[in-house]
């Protein structure tokens, strides 16, 4: 039983349609979510940005401040030669001004003790700090402000950053270092006054990523959202600033985390972004964007409830139509008073039905034509090959008693056991040797034909130089060319490329075409033989042999051009069997042996002979067999 699914159903592809637009409005919601998030991502990224390099500004101006307090303070104690300890607490606690955020300024001594602060004044007993690397710095590069870890002040009790600044005279001689401790706890609240965005953390660094200050709910904010191998391998100089992670909409797991190193001071600013606040701001963008969504897919539903009720009821009876022409049933008329749409389109399906019919008819009538043709062709085959294979086989059976033939003849004719004094019998072995031998080679041609035509020959293709080829083949005629006083003229391209060709069948055409010509050669006259390459371009050429019964070429290169690209659309040979037409018409075996071994290599071949009698052979090779040297490239 048929299936209900195979016949047409409006019902069902308005489901499916209604399915498919539900699908699309999902997709398009997925896209805009990712749009949205990608907007979001953008935006938050930006917005820390701008905050680090707000927190950069704030950090740079208190340390330009800490600088310039560092060096004034310096200067008063230069000035002051006698360097009275109880003097320098008097100065040190007027540079002590509540505009900033210092909680002591003290003095260290050149022996690395600290003897003097502006809250404690003279201490009685002076602290040891030569450990200090902010102090070994100072002590090292006077002059120049130096900014070391956290501490917990001896003095005041209270978590500071050193900052330290050595002290040289007029001469040079180094007399001692500043030191003001930044209070962290008031660092941090003003820089947090400076962050505008709400759930946004920070923590700032040195270089050698230990913390300084911490604006967070989380303890642990620098060690969850900044895994230390991540920051050991930025490099800083290279890349100040960028995002560490994002957070991953699909499972609404990681953060937002932003760094950006200061290319003044040596500390790293590091930035997070709470996901609460993300999810309340991406929801936030969602909203409307979803519910333009869901008014589109609301007008989309309507839309097709009224295009069902308009519609499928009158499609109802054009898809019983339809179905029962698809089972090749007579078209049925349609009831008249529906849309005039659904009138044209049933006028239409019956001229269909009537054109399946039609083609149906056709159909079989080729099909029975094709079942004849194929027969005949296999049986054309089939006798193609059993008289191929039947000269193959009377071929090769001729080759031995035509060897004993000849070889009685030569030991008649070379008087190998005695002479022969009638000179007739020398003259008819010497005649039965030659034709022994012309018989043995169109023997061999015949073969090598029949084998072409049974697909026993393969072609062993190399790179061959065309000049030896050449060679070689007027080699096996020069004894010819002597006996009938005739010349061959051979013109070679320079450079000459080398074709890709079975080298011995290559000497065999050539050879066989230049027998071709000999026989319509005038006595003592001279053959001409071209080699040479024919292009329009680089990449659309030829390679062609040009031989002239009488020593003149007939066509210039672009007329060879045209003859080569008419050829290779319409050659004039293909291979065929013509193995029992060759029999009977007794035509020249070793020029259609050339033309078998041509087509074999992709070759075509054009022979005109003109009002003169002139017999000129054009011989075409593809360019893609056309190899060149380096030197010739060059």
């Amino acid at each position: 039983m048929k299936s209900p699914w195979a016949q047409p159903s409006l019902s069902r592809d308005f489901a499916l349609l209604s399915l498919a637009i539900l699908f699309v409005l999902s997709v398009i919601s997925a896209v805009v979510t990712i749009s949205t998030y990608s907007t979001h991502s953008e935006r938050v990224a930006n917005d820390m940005e701008k905050e680090s390099i707000r927190i950069e500004q704030a950090l740079n101006t208190e340390m330009e401040n800490a600088n310039y307090t560092l060096t004034s303070l310096g200067k008063h104690i230069v000035l002051d030669q006698d360097r009275n300890l109880i003097k320098l607490a008097q100065i040190l606690k007027s540079f002590d001004s509540k505009e900033y955020i210092y909680s002591i300024l003290s003095w260290v001594n050149p022996e690395q003790l600290l003897v003097v602060s502006s809250n404690k004044g003279v201490l009685e007993k002076p602290i040891d700090i030569s450990d200090r690397d902010y102090v070994k710095k100072s002590f090292a590069d006077p002059w120049k402000m130096a900014i070391g870890r956290p501490i917990e002040g001896r003095v005041s009790g209270r978590w500071v950053i050193p900052v330290s600044m050595g002290i040289t005279d007029y001469t040079g001689k180094f007399i001692g270092t500043i030191m003001i401790s930044i209070d962290i706890n008031m660092l941090t609240e003003r820089i947090s006054n400076l962050v505008k965005r709400d759930g946004l953390s920070f923590a700032i660094l040195n270089k050698t990523l230990i913390p300084l200050a911490q604006v967070s709910d989380d303890k642990d904010f620098v060690s969850n959202n900044f895994p230390l191998p991540k920051l050991v391998n930025v490099n800083f100089s290279k890349n100040p600033s960028g995002m560490v992670s994002q957070i991953n909409m699909l499972w609404n797991t990681g953060s937002y985390t932003y760094y950006r190193a200061s290319l003044n001071y040596p500390y790293i600013i590091l930035l997070g972004y709470d996901a609460r606040y993300n999810d309340e701001a991406v929801r936030g963008l969602l909203w409307w964007r979803l519910l333009m969504v869901v008014a589109v897919a609301v007008f989309l539903v309507t839309f097709l409830w009224i295009v069902r009720i308009r519609m499928i009821r009158p499609i109802i009876d054009m898809t019983s139509i339809a179905a029962s022409v698809a089972k090749g049933e007579a078209c049925a008329i349609m009831a008249r008073g529906g849309p005039v749409e659904i009138e044209g389109l049933a006028v239409q399906i019956r001229r269909i039905s009537e054109y399946i019919e039609e083609t149906k008819r056709i159909q079989d009538e080729l099909r029975n034509k094709m079942f004849m043709l194929k027969k005949a062709k296999e049986y054309a085959d089939i006798d193609r090959r059993s008289q191929s294979e039947f000269l193959a086989y009377v071929c090769q059976e001729m080759r031995t008693p035509l060897n004993n033939i000849i070889g009685g003849a030569q030991v008649m004719k070379d008087q190998l056991y005695g002479p022969l004094e009638n000179r007739k019998y020398r003259q008819y072995a010497s005649d039965i040797y030659t034709t022994g031998n012309i018989l043995i080679d169109s023997t061999q041609d015949l073969l090598t034909i029949a084998k072409a035509e049974m697909d026993y020959i393969e072609l062993v293709e190399k790179p061959v130089e065309i000049a030896g080829a050449i060679n070689k083949a007027l080699r096996f005629l020069s004894d010819k060319m002597q006996v009938e006083k005739l010349g061959i003229k051979v013109q070679l391209q320079d450079p000459m490329p080398k074709l890709i060709a079975d080298e011995f069948r290559l000497q065999q055409i050539l050879m066989n075409l230049l027998l071709h010509a000999l026989g319509h050669a005038l006595p003592e006259s001279t053959i001409l033989m071209e080699a040479k390459l024919i292009s329009e371009n680089r990449e659309k050429m030829y390679f062609a042999f040009v031989i002239s019964s009488r020593g003149t070429p007939l066509y210039n290169n672009a007329e060879l051009f045209a003859l080569a690209e008419k050829l290779n659309h319409t050659p004039e040979y293909r291979a065929s069997s013509k193995i029992m037409e060759l029999l009977k018409e007794q035509t020249d075996i070793s020029l259609e042996l050339a033309k078998t071994l041509i087509t074999l290599h992709q070759g075509t071949i054009d022979i005109n002979k003109s009002t003169d009698g002139t017999i000129v052979i054009a011989l075409f090779f593809s360019g893609n067999r056309v190899r060149f040297s380096e030197s010739s490239d060059k």
